[in-house]
């Protein structure tokens, strides 16, 4: 006997909507050998069926039904297949949840304060729908990873954070929805003394690296020698920096002294200041010719010019744009020519000021002037008609950008 027989594929349609509806196609055919007419396809909840009907197969034909909503409900296929006049195929389609992305370390707002050393970066990626999860780690927008995980702690790493600060970003995507989070966090950076010796270092006048005994020369013991030592490696911040270094200063006759000096990169013209008064930085006043190096200087003056000096002592003074003879502070110090290296550090937090010598503090007090610039740190030291050896070492330079 010739007869039609129905099949429907999909048996149960099962989606999840990442938009405003589901979207499908149920298939009918007519597996008999008799002709099957479809007399109605309808839908339950929040779906919809799509067909002309009634429409009678042929053997081996098929029909295309477009089905489309949100939830649960059933689609009702009614034919004249005489053993299966009604089927019944389930629908469902929940709406998409979205992942959850979180960075769980660092903190955000983290200050590293140990340079060239590797991050682990971790978060916690949450997704009731999916199996599985894209994630994308990125630091200051660049790529730093990819993975696909599973749902739940995620973890990389992130090698020797440059220093300042950075924007760390976790972005997890499903087939249906990307999220993302992202913290801030800041590296500081420090210059070790080994920097001291590298060719990058910017050398003018009478300066030069002694390897043999570690350390940079500004002056020998030679009269109307003027030298300078920049680090042009890098910039610091002007105003957040932590400076420590020993200095020498003897086997002369008694002049001129030394400078740190952080020089304004937007405003550099020369990196050797006035002779005389400028020992190497300064200007602004008629004991030297100048220039006046831009930024601020601190120095340590052994030689007293009367008239231009605020003491007749050794003393330490801290200015501004090389302004040889207006320091903005200042204090005596004991005799620092010929007795030894001593150890210096700098704190400056602007507008606040700290000069620490051989571990008693001569400067602590807030200044008044433009401390925030990129600056390149470096040495100065001058000789006139009278001499000293000028010698520096064991420099640190902390860069606090992140204070």
């Amino acid at each position: 006997m010739v007869e039609p027989d129905i099949a429907v594929s999909p048996e149960e349609v099962a989606g999840r909507i990442c938009e405003a509806t589901y979207d499908d196609v149920v298939t009918v055919k007519n597996e008999g050998d008799g002709p099957l007419t479809l007399e109605s396809a309808t839908t339950t909840g929040e779906w919809t069926a799509t067909v002309l009907l009634p429409v009678t197969l042929g053997a081996g034909e098929q029909l295309s039904i477009d089905v489309s909503g949100t939830g649960e409900g059933e689609l009702t296929i009614v034919s004249d297949d005489p053993d299966e006049p009604i089927v019944v195929v389930p629908l469902t389609a929940d709406v998409d949840t979205p992942p959850v992305a979180t960075l769980t370390s660092p903190l955000d707002g983290s200050i590293f304060a140990e340079p060239t050393v590797d991050q682990v970066l971790t978060g916690t990626i949450l997704d009731p729908d999916s199996g599985s999860v894209d994630i994308t780690w990125r630091v200051d927008g660049a790529v730093l990873g990819t993975d696909t995980v599973a749902p739940g702690p995620v973890s990389t790493v992130w090698p020797a954070p440059a220093s300042g600060d950075h924007t760390i970003t976790i972005q997890a995507a499903d087939s249906c929805s990307e999220v993302s989070d992202l913290i801030q966090v800041c590296q500081d950076g420090t210059t070790t003394s080994e920097n001291l010796g590298i060719s990058t270092w910017h050398y003018e006048g009478s300066a030069y690296w002694d390897g043999p005994n570690n350390y940079l020369v500004l002056t020998d013991a030679i009269d109307t020698q003027v030298g300078s030592a920049f680090d042009t490696t890098a910039a610091v911040t002007g105003d957040v920096v932590d400076i420590d270094f020993d200095f020498y200063i003897g086997d002369g006759t008694g002049a001129d002294g030394i400078s740190l000096t952080a020089l304004d990169t937007t405003r550099i013209a020369t990196y050797l200041g006035g002779s005389g008064c400028g020992i190497g930085y300064g200007g602004d006043a008629t004991c030297t010719a100048g220039p006046a190096l831009p930024g601020w200087s601190i120095e340590v003056d052994t030689y007293f010019n009367d008239g231009y000096d605020p003491t007749d002592a050794d003393h330490v003074a801290f200015t501004f744009n090389g302004d040889a003879d207006g320091p903005a502070a200042w204090a005596a110090l004991p005799e620092q020519e010929g007795t030894g290296w001593h150890t210096m550090s700098v704190r400056v937090a602007d507008p606040h000021v700290s000069v620490t010598i051989d571990g008693v503090t001569f400067i602590d007090q807030d200044l008044t002037g433009t401390f925030a610039f990129p600056a390149y740190v470096g040495f100065t030291a001058g000789t006139g008609g009278e001499t000293n050896r000028h010698l520096i070492r064991a420099l640190t330079v902390t860069d606090r950008a992140c204070d």
